[in-house]
């Protein structure tokens, strides 16, 4: 449906500087870089003479695989290219400079690509009129970037941005969520982010549960304007389908007129709406602009006035919690809001994280503090934090589980993936066992005179006892004597949470028993 609104109306209802989402056309059109196809046909051309060879892998793969059909290509002609360093001369001296890289198993046709977009000279770039006004528009008018390029020219550009690059430094980073460029897909200083073929996909997908929850997040708090794809690129789809999955209709609903796609056309201005209908009967709805120049777009971001840069509100909070924990290194750190200030204990010092950092990156939750808070509800976290950030995440490492009962109870969104798993793993007392331990609870429960948590306490002693309440039966299991027996241990320093996965089942059973309803 043909929209009355010019780009200007659009941009300044945003109201709010959006989150940039760029891709390969974005360095086409201004690096005059290769697409996709032109990409890897270059790199079939050093391993082939073969005009038709493209074409060969082509009819080799499906239209309809769903990572895209040049991702499928890229997996076929990795292989070749790989075997083709090894075997052929031609490629001695690439293997001499980049012996470092392939001692360390990384393949020579990802090294490859990184050197290709390393070697750009981007000091050549001709300087037009877009290109000025993105560098006008860079310091206050933008809050971040998200590209699945490998390139470098979005460094060049957001020079006073921070770079993040590939899903490992994605995951294990502290992320501000502002002032920040996401390389989704990798990046050429690092050949090894790369992501290109099929089973690059794959793997990305699979361990994918903490980006789509951080792209999620960014998409509910900032309008997104999509620059550099076609509106069928599968990369997007693939991304609208994780949020959509994670949203009801009604949520998506609020997301239409904070998405906007750019679509380069040789066509005058265009105005549309555009929707994306999903299996599952969901539909995101978005504005798509068509134009051949995107001036208009860049000098109407101008006009959404921000008091400060994001680069410099991106500093200011780190500054802010390094200034805290400097100066209270005692403080108990709480991501937190102002409905539960009055629930603080008056006695004890906090570094309070409200408003400084909205998302609650670079506070330091553990495993632990989670546990802990089962028990004791001191860490006064919130919710839709733990449940969106640090679950998806701390369940990667923690191969027992972990307790998240008490946040998914007033966590209104959909969770990921891993916690869903993790739900439908453990839904009776004896999942949350081992085949060994529930051969031996019949021998022990045997043992008992009386089955009940204050007898075991009394039979076994405080600091041994949580290693076979577990053995009780729902029905036995009287959840405050528990309770006052954990928070006992706990308080006390009878027993350390830290490295004591006994402990830390126990603690998971009663998560369980008390918030799994």
């Amino acid at each position: 449906m043909k929209s009355k609104k010019s780009i200007k109306d659009i941009i300044i209802s945003l109201n709010k500087q959006p989150v940039l989402f760029i891709g390969s056309g974005f360095s086409k059109r201004y690096l005059e870089l290769e697409n996709w196809e032109e990409l890897l046909k270059k790199f079939i051309s050093d391993i082939s003479d073969d005009e038709f060879k493209y074409e060969m892998y082509a009819s080799e793969v499906s239209e309809e695989d769903y990572y895209g059909k040049q991702a499928a290509i890229a997996k076929l002609l990795e292989i070749d290219y790989n075997k083709a360093v090894f075997k052929n001369s031609k490629f001695d001296d690439f293997k001499i400079k980049n012996r470092d890289f392939i001692k360390k198993g990384i393949s020579p046709f990802k090294i490859a690509i990184a050197e290709y977009f390393e070697n750009i000279n981007y000091d050549k770039i001709k300087e037009n009129e877009e290109i000025k006004l993105l560098n006008e528009i860079q310091q206050r008018n933008i809050s971040g970037i998200i590209t699945t390029n490998y390139d470098k020219f979005l460094e060049k550009i957001f020079h006073n941005f921070k770079i993040f690059a590939g899903q490992e430094e994605l995951i294990f980073s502290n992320l501000e969520g502002i002032a920040e460029i996401y390389k989704i897909h990798g990046t050429s200083s690092s050949p090894e982010t790369i992501i290109i073929t099929s089973d690059d996909y794959k793997k990305f997908e699979e361990k994918s549960d903490y980006l789509t929850a951080k792209l999620l997040t960014i998409f509910l708090e900032y309008p997104i304007i999509f620059i550099g794809y076609s509106i069928n690129d599968k990369n997007i789809k693939n991304i609208f389908s994780s949020i959509a999955k994670c949203l009801n209709q009604e949520q998506l609903e609020k997301l239409k007129q904070r998405l906007i796609f750019i679509e380069y056309s040789l066509e005058n201005i265009s105005i549309d709406t555009h929707s994306i209908d999903f299996n599952n009967g969901k539909i995101i709805e978005m504005i798509k602009i068509k134009t051949n120049n995107f001036s208009e777009l860049y000098r109407n971001l101008k006009e959404i006035k921000a008091k400060y840069s994001p680069r410099v509100i991106r500093d200011l909070r780190n500054e802010i919690y390094k200034l805290a924990e400097d100066s209270n290194p005692n403080s108990l750190v709480v991501a937190t809001g102002f409905e539960n200030l009055n629930k603080l204990d008056d006695t004890k010092l906090y570094t309070i994280g409200i408003g400084v950092k909205e998302d609650g990156y670079g506070i330091p939750i553990t495993a632990e503090k989670i546990y802990e808070d089962i028990i004791l509800d001191n860490g006064y976290f919130m919710p839709d934090l733990i449940v969106s950030y640090y679950l998806p995440t701390l369940l990667k490492t923690n191969s027992g589980g972990l307790p998240i009962y008490k946040y998914l109870k007033d966590y209104k969104g959909n969770p990921s993936e891993n916690i869903r798993n993790e739900i439908a793993k453990r839904t009776e007392l004896k999942d949350f066992l081992n085949k060994q331990q529930n051969n031996l609870k019949v021998n022990y429960r045997n043992t008992l005179n009386t089955k009940t948590v204050s007898h075991i306490i009394h039979q076994e002693g405080n600091t041994e006892a949580f290693k076979k309440i577990y053995f009780l039966e729902k029905d036995e299991i009287n959840l405050d004597d528990l309770e006052n027996y954990l928070k006992n241990i706990i308080t006390q320093n009878l027993v350390s949470i830290k490295n004591n996965s006994e402990l830390k089942r126990l603690i998971r059973i009663y998560d369980f028993l008390k918030f799994g309803k």
